[in-house]
């Protein structure tokens, strides 16, 4: 532990923190990313977040504990994931504890899940430690590099949701994030309406996507994302096909989008927003003029409103003129804060976009199955081309955080995970609202 560090925590511990908890300094590598995911989802304020101390697990394998200690991890990992996939997920924190967050189960089962694990490894490390208490503790963060734990008793340890004279006392947050209950996970809320044009009947479904700054992982707004299928058959339309779609259609997708992602953010408190919002459009709608002043004053009135810094993402600018962009660009900078280019994960089609007035290139992440150095390889050739065309690379669709800490060490400066990445598989229809 660094010399600040000891003397912060020293300062934390001269008096007990609230409800008899005891302060836990974070030093990790990941430290802000585990905060701001914990923040996000409210997983440590409903008791869905816990932490096993391993220090008598470790005391009893003695000299053995070099040896055996990422075997441990990894027999957690495996026992944790078996049984509760994403969105709940578990890492190690330091060299001797371990962490799992389970927003999918009740509080109480969350807990008796980690009691199970615990005696679990015992049993298989180094046999039956049911006589020694369970090390296991409900996390809340405190700061950006500080949780509080408190030491959980299945005697006396309800679900927030169904007791309230439990242990653990919900610390306000506000409404949550997305106006869900803290039961299922904090999914995304989805905003859906019907388009009909020319014949075609569309869904165009909306959201709110988390959005990270990435040099120190913290959240700082939100991209207003849509997914647009096929009302018939909810086919979902891909890059391709919407680029293909009739530029009059594409705008009114484009329109309905941010009208709906727009009434999304105005649900939220001031802190739950942040301080951003990128809206995006098609270039087709922003070189339409009517289209464009529609844009670009409810956008401007809506951030006034709610105290928020505007980013425009001009997509669909794969094979448009260099000089057409600027021009398109020119014309919205005065609405915004910056504003950012779309085009295809091409290194070609990214050099396309110097000198076009943008601030930075967006890339949608293709999906594709890499391991992680392979990731890397690919996205730093990505990175280094957006940064050498316009100065910052973000990058859309990541499907988990394990992705974006690749992303990250690749040069990636911003991004945010696709919606359906945030919802669990078992999301409520409730969850997805036709307007």
């Amino acid at each position: 532990m660094s010399d600040l560090h000891q003397e912060a925590f020293k300062a934390q511990s001269a008096g007990p923190l609230r409800d008899g908890r005891e302060p836990f300094m974070l030093e990790h590598d990941d430290a802000v990313v585990i905060v701001e995911r914990l923040r996000e989802t409210h997983a440590d304020s409903t008791g869905h977040a816990f932490l096993l101390k391993l220090d008598t697990l470790i005391v009893r394998l003695g000299a053995k504990w070099d040896s055996k200690a990422e075997l441990v991890f990894d027999h957690l990992k495996t026992a944790f994931e078996r049984v509760h996939p994403e969105p709940n997920w578990c890492i190690p924190i330091h060299e001797d504890s371990w962490m799992g967050i389970l927003p999918e189960v009740g509080s109480r089962k969350g807990a008796q899940f980690m009691t199970e694990v615990w005696h679990e490894l015992c049993n298989f490390f180094v046999g039956d430690m049911s006589a020694i208490e369970v090390p296991l503790y409900a996390v809340l963060v405190e700061d950006v590099d500080r949780l509080s734990l408190l030491k959980v008793d299945l005697k006396t340890f309800f679900d927030l949701q169904s007791a309230d004279n439990g242990p653990l006392k919900a610390r306000g947050h506000g409404a949550s994030d997305d106006g869900a209950n803290a039961n299922n996970g904090q999914r995304p809320v989805m905003v859906a309406s019907i388009l009909n044009f020319g014949g075609r009947n569309l869904k165009v479904a909306s959201s709110v996507e988390p959005l990270f700054e990435m040099k120190k992982m913290i959240l700082i707004g939100h991209r207003l994302e849509a997914m647009v299928m096929e009302a018939a058959d909810n086919t979902l339309l891909d890059r391709k096909a919407l680029s293909n779609l009739d530029w009059g259609l594409r705008e009114m997708v484009d329109i309905m989008n941010i009208d709906q992602g727009l009434k999304l953010l105005k649900l939220r408190t001031p802190e739950q927003r942040k301080m951003m919002m990128v809206v995006p459009a098609a270039f087709s709608t922003f070189a339409s003029a009517r289209a464009r002043q529609k844009i670009t004053l409810e956008v401007q009135k809506a951030a006034a409103e709610m105290g928020l810094k505007v980013l425009f993402e001009v997509r669909g600018l794969d094979g448009v003129p260099p000089h057409r962009v600027l021009e398109i660009v020119s014309m919205i900078k005065p609405f915004c804060m910056t504003v950012v280019g779309s085009v295809s994960a091409d290194r070609k089609m990214i050099a396309t976009l110097a000198k076009c007035g943008l601030s930075g290139v967006c890339i949608e992440y293709d999906g594709g199955k890499r391991d992680e150095d392979s990731m890397r390889d690919y996205l730093s050739g990505l990175a280094a081309a957006a940064k050498l065309s316009a100065g910052a690379c973000m990058v859309q669709g990541f499907d988990n955080y394990r992705q974006m800490a690749v992303a990250r060490l690749a040069g990636v400066t911003h991004a945010s995970m696709k919606t359906a990445a945030l919802m669990s598989p078992k999301a409520p229809v409730s969850q997805v609202v036709d307007g």
